[in-house]
């Protein structure tokens, strides 16, 4: 991904419940991969390659001064 860029979520909810939810804003977001469950050892290479169906382990951050933000 890009540092700064915009990305759309999309995702298929179960027992098709609709849910809709807009919001705008700017957001401080970090995004590491590690190379277990254990997240002790950050993936430091760059491009990261994986194969399909390979487990990825990411931890994100969020940042922001909004209290309401969860």
């Amino acid at each position: 991904m890009e540092n700064n860029s915009t990305l759309e979520v999309v995702y298929v909810t179960k027992n098709n419940i609709i849910q809709n939810t807009t919001a705008v804003g700017r957001y401080n977001v970090s995004m590491s991969f590690y190379d277990s469950g254990s997240f002790s050892r950050p993936v430091l290479q760059s491009p990261y390659y994986v194969d399909l169906n390979q487990t990825l382990f990411a931890q994100v951050s969020l940042r922001s001064t909004d209290p309401n933000l969860l």
